[in-house]
């Protein structure tokens, strides 16, 4: 069988926030006590299908800190996950220290410029909180989308950095930490012969570019070229069309 990898973004493609749960639907993560992240109800089951036939890893801007707040059930808990944006590998929750090395490496020489986004960043008017996250890329989170938009056009072209916007939140990332470069070095890693990716932001554009196969909502991925296409017209529940699309590339089947 063919090695085959699905990368997948998590918030959003895979997990959801309270708000967008339903009955049935299952909690996995809590902050301060209060829910937090959810699965759908049948996700535990089409994963643990997903992984009999390939290596599921997330792939994620969250920090190490708010990924391992996830807690995925037994039957579908990955080996491994990129955090960070890709600068960090973790295998069974602890970080793999060549992946660590050559990503310090990688984002040394931006060191200085992440700092100066975040000076930036805090002299912003607007309630924000903002950060240098596991010292790999700088965020803000605003109190509002249009919040996070005004942002972002001011700083916009202001660093030589690589900048995302995805609802509240506002990301500069050093040009060697995007989710693509990721996910070359994962495929190396483990000498994969085929990735499927999953996402449904503009950070995960690079990871999708490079799949052999991309799963995302409709408008994300380019609209000519680049790889094979799965596109969710909004009907259903995202989360449940992605393993319903990673299935039938596996194996040939749907989820019932």
């Amino acid at each position: 069988m063919e090695k085959t990898i699905f990368a997948s973004d998590l918030d959003n493609t895979l997990l959801f926030s309270h708000k967008h749960a339903r009955p049935g639907d299952l909690c996995v993560e809590y902050l301060e006590g209060k829910a937090q992240g959810y699965l759908t109800g049948e996700t535990p089951e089409l994963l643990a299908r997903v992984m009999k036939k390939a290596l599921f890893v997330p792939v994620t801007s969250r920090s190490m800190e708010q990924y391992l707040r996830i807690s995925f059930p037994q039957t579908c808990r990955p080996r491994y996950a990129l955090t960070t944006n890709g600068a960090f590998l973790l295998v069974d929750g602890k970080p793999d220290p060549q992946w660590a090395r050559e990503s310090e490496e990688l984002v040394a020489p931006w060191r200085p410029r992440l700092e100066e986004a975040l000076g930036a960043l805090e002299a912003w008017p607007a309630p924000k909180r903002c950060r240098i996250v596991d010292g790999m890329f700088t965020f803000a989170a605003c109190d509002t989308p249009e919040e996070a938009q005004a942002l972002a056009e001011a700083m916009r072209d202001a660093f030589p950095l690589d900048m995302g916007v995805t609802g509240r939140k506002v990301y500069f990332f050093p040009p060697p930490i995007n989710k693509g470069a990721a996910l070359d070095r994962l495929r190396s890693r483990f000498d994969a012969e085929r990735v499927l990716c999953a996402g449904d932001s503009p950070i995960d554009g690079p990871m999708l570019g490079r799949a052999d196969v991309a799963i995302a909502p409709r408008g994300i991925l380019p609209e000519q070229g680049g790889p094979a296409r799965r596109e969710w017209d909004g009907s259903g529940r995202f989360y449940t069309f992605v393993l319903q699309q990673v299935l039938w590339e596996v194996d040939g089947e749907t989820a019932c």
